[in-house]
C-alpha cells in the first residue's frame, strides 16, 4: 500500500515536471515569435531599395564618358568623338538614304570613301590598306524574320570594303560591320550612321597606329541592310575576302545613342564573350537578353544573322538600344544622339579590335570553338563571365545545398510547433500557394490592362513610363501580399509567425531551385539568374547570419538588414536585366502591331517582375501586425493613379515634345490598283490613301480626322488582300484593321509598275515553264498565287523547292513572297521563270501581283499626302510613300 502510494506521488511529481517544460518551451517559442513588425516601414525600404536600385541605373544608363576634342597633342591609339561626331554630321545631311537613292548611292558613297582615302595617304609605315567597291547581286531565303519567311531579290548593291594588315599579310581576318543605308523619311543618326562614324574614326586610328596586328582587320561598310539585310548576304557570299573572315563585329541601332549593348554572340566560341570582357572599358550585356532575343518576340534583325546562317561566322551582335521611340523615324538626329555617346562606342569598339587583333584564338580557337559563356556586367563597369559547364555545376551545386537545408530545417522542429503537420509538407502547401498567388497576380493584372485598353486609355505608360509603377507595380504587390495576408489568417493562423516566415523563405527557396534545375537541364545560360535567387540568400541568411546574430529576426532592424542583404545580389542583377528589357520593349509597342495588346503584355511582364523579385520579401508579411491599412494605403495610392491616368493628360500615350518625342507612327501610303485579265485589260482600278495601322491603338485617336472619318475599313479582294505590303507582316499589321481614304486621286510615278510574259514551254510533263520580265522602281514586291490545279514547283528566284509564306489566320491562299530591290540601276530588266505543275483542271495557271514601292525621290510625296499629315496632331510622325498594286493573271 506504501509502495502504490509512492509511486502516485512519483507520478504526479513527473507530470508536474512535464507540465513545467512544457510551460518553458511554449514560453521559449512565444518569446521567439515577439516579432511584431511595422508594415510601413518593411515595405516602404523594401520598395524604396528597389527604386534606389533602379535609380542608379537609369542615373548609369545615361552617363558617359567625356568626349574627347582634337588637338595637336591627342595621343597615339585614342579615339576622338569630336572626329566622329564630325563624319555623323555629315552623313545624315544627305537625308534619308534608302537603297537605290541618290542620297545612298552616290553621296554617302562617295563620302565614306572619299574619307577612307583621305586616311589611306596618312598609313603608317609598318601598315598597308586596301579598299575595295563591291556590287554585288544575289537572292536567298530569308527564314523566320519577324516571324515569317520570304525570298529576297537583289541587284548592283553597293559595298564599301576596308582591309588593313601589316606589310606581310595574314591568312586570317575578323570583319566589323554597319550599314550606311537607312530607311525612308528617316536621316538614320542612330541608325546606322553613329556606327559608320565611329568605324571611320577607329579607321584612322589603327591604319596611322605602330600598334602590330597579328591578324588582319576588315570594316564593311554595307549599302543595304534596310533591305532585309541583302548587302551583307552579297558580301559574305561573293566577296573575295570573305573566305579569310574568321569572326565578326556586327554594329548595329534599335534606338538612338544609349549604351551599346551585346545582345547575340557565338554560335558557340565562348572565347569571343571573353575577350570582350577582359579588354572593353565599358561592358554591357546579359546572357539573358541574348537567350530572350532568340525567342523571335522582337519584330527587328540584323546582319549578324546572314554572317552566322550564311557565312557560318561566329561573332558578337552590338547595338545601341537606348530612346528606339525615334527609331525609324524623322527624329533619328545627331541631336539626339547624346554627349559621349561616341566616345564611350569608340572606346569599347577600339580595345575589343585591338583585343582580337592579337588573340591567337580568332586563328585556332582549340577547345573555345565550343562551349557557351555566361556573362553579365555589373552596372556597365565590368563583366562577370564563365563557361557554362561552370555554371551547370554551380547550379547542380546550389540546388543541392538548398535541398539539405530544407532536410535539416524539417528536424528543427516538433510536430506540436507545427500544430500537428510535418515540416516538409507545409513547405510544399507554401510553394504551391506561391505559385497560385503568381498565376492569380498575372491574370488580374492582364485583366486590368486589357480594362485600360478598352476604356480608351491604351498604351498610357508609353510616354510617361512611371505610369508602368502607379498603375501595375503598386496594384501587384498589393494583391500579393493580400493574398499571403488571408493565408496568414486562414490557413497559418494556429503556428507561429517566425515559423511561418522560416517555411515561407525554405519554400522560396524550393521555387527557385527548382527553375534552376529544369533551366539548367534544358541546357539555357539565364539558369543563372534562378542560381542567384537560390545560393546567396542561403548562404548570407542561413549560414553568415544565423551565425553573427542567431536572433536576427528579434528586432526590425536586424531583419531588414539581413533580407536585404541577402537578395541585394539576385535583386541588382534582375534590376538591371528588366531595366534593359523594358528600355528595348517599351518603345517597341509603338510598332509591335495590331494583333497584340501592349498593355496586356506589359501588365503581365511587370506582373511576373514583381512576383519574382518580392517572392523572399514578402514572407514579413507573416511578421507584421498592420498589413491591412498598409493595403488600404497601397490601395489608395493605385485609386488616385487610375484617375489620374484616366482622366489627365498623364494617361495620354504620345508626345510630340521636339526635345524628347515619343509619337505615334502612321504609316500612309498612296496607292494605286489596277487588276487584268487574262488578256491584260484592266477590269478594275482604284486609288486613294491606304492608311495602315503600326500600333494596337489604332485610329481610335483620330476621330475627328476628316480622311480617316470619310475612309473605310480594307475589305480583301487580292493576292494578300489586295494590298501592296513591303514585306508579309500581315499577321502582325492586319490588313483588316487598315483603313482606305478612296478618292480616284491617282499618283504621278515614273518608271511604273510592268510584268511582261515573255516566254511559255513546257520542260516536263505536266510541267509549264513561264518566262517574266519586270520593269518597276528600285523597290518591288510580287506574290505569286497558283490557281485551283496548279503547283509552284521550281523557279530562278532561288535554289530549292520554293516555299509559301506562313498563311494569314483569315486567309488559306498559297501565297509566294519575293522582296525585290537594286541600288544602281541595272542595265536591264528584271527577268525570272516559274515552273509550274499541273495537279488538276485549270483554265489558268497563276495569279501574280507586282507592286511598286516609291520611297524616295520627288515621287515619293504626293499632295495627297501633304494634305493628310498636314491634319495629322504633332504626337505623330508619319513615313509616307507611293505604292502602286498591279494584279495579273496568265
Amino acid at each position: 500500500m506504501e509502495s502504490v502510494t509512492r509511486r502516485r506521488h512519483q507520478m504526479g511529481h513527473d507530470k508536474e515536471d512535464d507540465n513545467l517544460g512544457n510551460q518553458q518551451n511554449d514560453e521559449k517559442i512565444q518569446n521567439r515569435s515577439q516579432t511584431n513588425f511595422d508594415a510601413y516601414t518593411i515595405f516602404f525600404v523594401y520598395v524604396g531599395s528597389a527604386g534606389i536600385i533602379y535609380l542608379l541605373m537609369y542615373f548609369l544608363f545615361n552617363s558617359f564618358p567625356k568626349p574627347i576634342i582634337d588637338g595637336p597633342d591627342l595621343s597615339e591609339n585614342i579615339f576622338c568623338e569630336e572626329r566622329a561626331r564630325y563624319h555623323l554630321e555629315n552623313i545624315t545631311s544627305f537625308g534619308p538614304r534608302v537603297a537605290g537613292s541618290y542620297a545612298n548611292e552616290v553621296q554617302a558613297k562617295n563620302y565614306i570613301m572619299s574619307e577612307v582615302k583621305k586616311i589611306e595617304k596618312q598609313i603608317h609605315a609598318s601598315k598597308q590598306m586596301e579598299i575595295d567597291l563591291q556590287v554585288t547581286s544575289g537572292s536567298f531565303h530569308l527564314v523566320n524574320f519577324i516571324q515569317t519567311n520570304f525570298y529576297s531579290v537583289y541587284r548592283n548593291m553597293q559595298n564599301i570594303v576596308v582591309k588593313i594588315t601589316e606589310q606581310e599579310e595574314s591568312d586570317d581576318s575578323f570583319l566589323i560591320n554597319c550599314h550606311h543605308d537607312s530607311v525612308s523619311s528617316s536621316p538614320g543618326a542612330g541608325d546606322n550612321a553613329v556606327s559608320c562614324s565611329v568605324m571611320l574614326e577607329i579607321i584612322k586610328i589603327i591604319s596611322t597606329s605602330s600598334v602590330k596586328l597579328k591578324h588582319n582587320v576588315i570594316f564593311l561598310f554595307n549599302g543595304a541592310e534596310e533591305n532585309m539585310l541583302q548587302a551583307s548576304h552579297g558580301f559574305i557570299t561573293q566577296h573575295k575576302w570573305a573566305k579569310s573572315i574568321k569572326t565578326v563585329i556586327n554594329l548595329d541601332s534599335a534606338g538612338a545613342g544609349g549604351w551599346e549593348v551585346v545582345f547575340q554572340t557565338g554560335p558557340e566560341h565562348p572565347w569571343l564573350v571573353a575577350a570582350y570582357a577582359e579588354s572593353v572599358p565599358h561592358p554591357f550585356g546579359s546572357v539573358v537578353g541574348q537567350e530572350f532575343f532568340e525567342l523571335g518576340l522582337i519584330p527587328s534583325d540584323t546582319d549578324f544573322r546572314i554572317f552566322r546562317d550564311f557565312g557560318k561566322i561566329p561573332g558578337l551582335d552590338i547595338a545601341h538600344i537606348a530612346n528606339g521611340y525615334v527609331y525609324h523615324t524623322k527624329y533619328d538626329q545627331p541631336k539626339f544622339i547624346p554627349s559621349g555617346c561616341l566616345q564611350r562606342a569608340g572606346d569599347n569598339l577600339l580595345a575589343l579590335i585591338l583585343k582580337l587583333a592579337t588573340n591567337p584564338k580568332l586563328a585556332d580557337p582549340g577547345l573555345d570553338r565550343h562551349g557557351s559563356m555566361i556573362f553579365i556586367d555589373v552596372f556597365g563597369i565590368f563583366m562577370i563571365h564563365y563557361p557554362l559547364r561552370i555554371g551547370i555545376i554551380l547550379n547542380y551545386l546550389s540546388v543541392a545545398l538548398s535541398f539539405l537545408h530544407i532536410y535539416k530545417s524539417s528536424t528543427k522542429y516538433t510536430i506540436k510547433e507545427l500544430k500537428g503537420w510535418s515540416y516538409v509538407p507545409l513547405v510544399m502547401c507554401s510553394v504551391l500557394a506561391s505559385l497560385l498567388v503568381w498565376v492569380l497576380c498575372a491574370v488580374l493584372l492582364a485583366g486590368f490592362g486589357l480594362t485600360m485598353s478598352l476604356s480608351g486609355r491604351a498604351m498610357f505608360w508609353f510616354t510617361h513610363t512611371y505610369n508602368i509603377f502607379l498603375v501595375f507595380i503598386i496594384p501587384s504587390l498589393a494583391f500579393i501580399l493580400r493574398l499571403h495576408h488571408y493565408l496568414k489568417e486562414y490557413f497559418w493562423k494556429k503556428i507561429q509567425p517566425f515559423l511561418v516566415e522560416e517555411i515561407h523563405f525554405d519554400a522560396s527557396l524550393l521555387i527557385w531551385s527548382i527553375f534552376t534545375f529544369i533551366l539548367t537541364t534544358s541546357g539555357l545560360a539565364s539558369s543563372f539568374m534562378p542560381m542567384l535567387w537560390t545560393l546567396p540568400p542561403l548562404v548570407i541568411r542561413e549560414y553568415v547570419a544565423n551565425n553573427i546574430k542567431p536572433n536576427w529576426k528579434s528586432s526590425l532592424h536586424s531583419y531588414l538588414v539581413v533580407s536585404l542583404a541577402s537578395s541585394a545580389i539576385p535583386a541588382v542583377v534582375t534590376m538591371e536585366v528588366f531595366f534593359g528589357m523594358f528600355s528595348l520593349i517599351i518603345p517597341i509597342m509603338g510598332r509591335s502591331g495590331t494583333e497584340l495588346s501592349p498593355d496586356v503584355a506589359i501588365a503581365v511582364i511587370t506582373s511576373l517582375f514583381v512576383c519574382l523579385y518580392s517572392q523572399y520579401l514578402v514572407g514579413a508579411n507573416y511578421l507584421c501586425h498592420n498589413l491591412k491599412s498598409f493595403l488600404m494605403f497601397l490601395a489608395s495610392c493605385f485609386a488616385v493613379a487610375v484617375l489620374l491616368v484616366l482622366f489627365t493628360p498623364l494617361g495620354f500615350p504620345f508626345s510630340g515634345n521636339p526635345n524628347g518625342p515619343s509619337p505615334k507612327r502612321v504609316l500612309p501610303f498612296h496607292m494605286q490598283r489596277k487588276f487584268h485579265d487574262e488578256n491584260g485589260s484592266v477590269t478594275k482600278a482604284d486609288s486613294g490613301l491606304w492608311i495602315l495601322n503600326f500600333d494596337y491603338i489604332g485610329n481610335s485617336l483620330f476621330y475627328d480626322n476628316e480622311f480617316i472619318k470619310n475612309s473605310k475599313l480594307k475589305e480583301c479582294d487580292g493576292p494578300n488582300c489586295g494590298l501592296p505590303y513591303l514585306i508579309p507582316v500581315g499577321h502582325m499589321l492586319d490588313p483588316r484593321q487598315s483603313v482606305y481614304y478612296m478618292n480616284h486621286e491617282d499618283p504621278i510615278v515614273t518608271p511604273p509598275v510592268k510584268l511582261k510574259l515573255i516566254g511559255r514551254r513546257t520542260v516536263l510533263p505536266e510541267v509549264q515553264r513561264l518566262t517574266f520580265q519586270a520593269t518597276g522602281p528600285d523597290h518591288m514586291t510580287m506574290y505569286i498565287v497558283p490557281h485551283a490545279g496548279m503547283e509552284l514547283v521550281d523557279w530562278s528566284i532561288d535554289r530549292g523547292h520554293p516555299t509559301p509564306v506562313s498563311k494569314r489566320k483569315d486567309s488559306n491562299e498559297t501565297l509566294y513572297f519575293v522582296y525585290y530591290s537594286h541600288g544602281v540601276k541595272p542595265d536591264s530588266p528584271w527577268q525570272f521563270y516559274l515552273d509550274f505543275k499541273a495537279t488538276g483542271e485549270a483554265t489558268l495557271v497563276t495569279e501574280i501581283a507586282l507592286c511598286g514601292h516609291y520611297l524616295h525621290g520627288d515621287q515619293h510625296i504626293t499632295p495627297l499626302h501633304e494634305r493628310f499629315i498636314a491634319s495629322l496632331p504633332d504626337w505623330t510622325v508619319p513615313n509616307p510613300w507611293v505604292v502602286t498594286y498591279n494584279l495579273y493573271q496568265f
